[in-house]
């Protein structure tokens, strides 16, 4: 059985209060949590060093907060302490200064905290460096991989909206660079993680169409700051980046819905954000409300009772707790009547289940449930959502019902959107796509790898000598032999980012990002040698017996003074040139100089 205490912090006699429970169990069977709203580094040594010398042989972990929490309760600026002790489970903690290589980290974190019957690591970690949050979840993923299926959680340290320094400590020392962690473990403890969003999407679904890791060029065709003016208006805009966190975006992986928040808008109108997004990647915008957020809290509170646990460890986001305001009372207040309840808002979330990836979330609240009181495999009791009243005026139940109405019609708009936006850009007798697409990509192409000073090759194909098939033979065999070389095509160019398009009557072309020249073209000769190899009959050809086809390929490593239509133009040369050497073979150029 887990005996959970929870004291607010004001001297050390509120130590000495629990000294004598604490002293009837083993030091290594001992947890104990600070969160501090206080920053000062004087004071965190000074209720370190009372905490060693009332508990000696006790493992601590701690972190500064932009906000404490304890029994259903938010606080400001006080120092809250857990004291959870455990009937047959050990705790082993670790203090770890980021390195360079935060994988590195991660690993070293996981070596330390390896033990027998591992079930949970609680992560406490610095949220800033040189004024920007830091993301934690490569750290995250090496502690996974490392320590193999345990539940993860905790958050990112937080100072109070300052965003200055933050800390995290224990036992071992205070680190303003570094992560607190411990793990805990034993044959009796059964873990189990929650998370409660609250923020749905609202509104169309929309498309990154331009991105380099974590910076987000284009949405749409549009910056997102643009984004924003058109959509949510300029007044909205002119609060970014404060605003992003009212209207983030709501981005699904993995199974889960994800808020992210711009951090920085730049002046070209792209943002950057914690997480990398990719080119083709959709998301919408989200909001919350109270009426959503008393749904949550019932879902939550009837989910974590089911668990039946003895301990809670709550961590949530401070956007919550500043958007939300006094409403974020209702979610907190859900758990009060479950378990004992101690946590902090924090600069972001930590979350894994005990199969599956580790996440860094933000805006989100997190529920770290803990017991050793079952026996075996744990089996939760059936709560219903219902069994935790909430009280929610008529006006927050109207905006309910009409979050459901726009979203049913925006899901199925969506649908015939994506099938007009299909028929758009794709050849209808190839079903490959089509000159419009291959303009738009083509120049997207350009701009993105020019920021990432990579190379881009092109690929033309044209049949050889194609009007007189179709004179011989006829529209209809005409349009098969266009569709087995379409089929080619798709088999030899397959990579992610790769495009294949019917560029017009009897011409293909391919774009190849991040491809060398020799690479392109070994793709055209492999295409070609296999196009002959169809043996399709094609008696008038100067050529061969057979259906033929030319190639052109350009590759271009200095991207500066490309465009669209300089690239093309070249790698027409080139198809010009191969047409010139008697068909049927590929010619190209490479470090060509537009």
């Amino acid at each position: 059985m887990i005996k959970s205490i929870n004291i607010q912090y004001a001297s050390r006699k509120d130590l000495l209060a629990v000294q004598s429970q604490v002293a009837g169990c083993e030091p290594d069977h001992v947890l104990i949590q600070v969160f501090s709203g206080k920053m000062d580094d004087g004071f965190i040594d000074r209720l370190l060093a009372e905490l060693i010398d009332v508990f000696p042989g006790v493992a601590i972990i701690g972190t500064t907060t932009a906000g404490e929490i304890m029994d259903g309760k938010e606080f400001e600026g006080t120092v809250l302490i857990n004291v959870s002790m455990f009937e047959s489970s050990s705790v082993k903690s670790v203090l770890v200064d980021h390195e360079e290589d935060m994988v590195r980290t991660g690993v070293s974190i996981g070596l330390a905290l390896r033990q027998p019957d591992v079930k949970a690591a609680i992560v406490f970690g610095c949220g800033i460096r040189d004024g920007k949050t830091i993301n934690s979840e490569p750290v995250l993923r090496s502690i996974s991989e490392t320590l193999g299926d345990v539940i993860i959680a905790g958050g990112q340290a937080a100072d109070n909206g300052q965003g200055e320094a933050t800390l995290v400590f224990t036992e071992a020392g205070v680190s303003e660079c570094g992560v607190a962690a411990v793990s805990i473990g034993g044959p009796d403890l059964h873990a189990d993680n929650t998370y409660n969003l609250s923020w749905v999407p609202i509104g169309k679904y929309l498309t990154i169409t331009e991105a380099d890791g974590n910076r987000v060029f284009g949405i749409d065709g549009r910056t997102p700051y643009d984004l924003y003016v058109h959509y949510l208006g300029q007044e909205v805009a002119d609060n970014l980046p404060l605003a992003a966190a009212d209207f983030p975006f709501i981005v699904h992986r993995d199974g889960l819905d994800m808020a992210v928040h711009a951090l920085e808008v730049h002046v070209d109108g792209s943002f950057s954000f914690i997480h990398d997004f990719q080119v083709g990647e959709q998301i919408r915008f989200g909001f919350c409300h109270a009426g959503l957020l008393a749904l949550d809290a019932q879902v939550t509170h009837a989910e974590v009772a089911g668990f039946q646990p003895e301990a809670l460890f709550v961590y949530s986001c401070v956007s919550r707790k500043w958007i939300l305001g006094p409403d974020i009372s209702v979610e907190l207040r859900s758990l009060s009547d479950i378990a004992p309840s101690a946590g902090f808002f924090s600069y972001g979330e930590y979350y894994q289940h005990s199969i599956g990836k580790p996440f860094f979330f933000s805006q989100t609240m997190t529920v770290l449930s803990l017991t050793e009181s079952r026996k075996g495999k744990p089996e939760s009791i059936p709560v219903s959502p219902g069994d935790f009243p909430v009280d929610e005026s008529r006006q927050f139940r109207a905006l309910r019902v009409l979050h459901r109405l726009v979203d049913k019609s925006t899901r199925e708009i969506h649908v015939m959107n994506q099938e007009l936006a299909r028929l758009a850009n794709m050849d209808s007798l190839t079903g490959i796509a089509n000159r419009r697409l291959f303009d738009e990509t083509l120049e997207r192409e350009i701009r993105r790898l020019l920021r990432t000073s990579d190379q881009l090759s092109l690929v033309l194909m044209d049949v050889d000598f194609f009007k007189e098939y179709n004179d011989t033979y006829g529209h209809a065999a005409g349009d098969d032999c266009l569709r087995a070389a379409s089929l080619l095509l798709k088999k030899h160019i397959r990579r992610p980012g790769d495009l294949v398009a019917r560029y017009d009557g009897k011409t293909f072309a391919c774009i190849l990002p991040s491809s060398g020249h020799a690479g392109a073209m070994k793709v055209a000769e492999a295409i070609r040698t296999e196009f002959e190899a169809l043996a399709i009959p094609h008696t008038p050809s100067d050529v061969s017996d057979y259906v033929t086809a030319s190639f052109g390929v350009l590759t271009v490593e200095d991207l500066a003074l490309a465009t669209p239509a300089k690239m093309m133009a070249a790698c027409d040369q080139m198809l010009q040139k191969a047409k010139r050497r008697g068909r049927n073979c590929a010619q190209g150029v490479s470090r060509f100089m537009l």
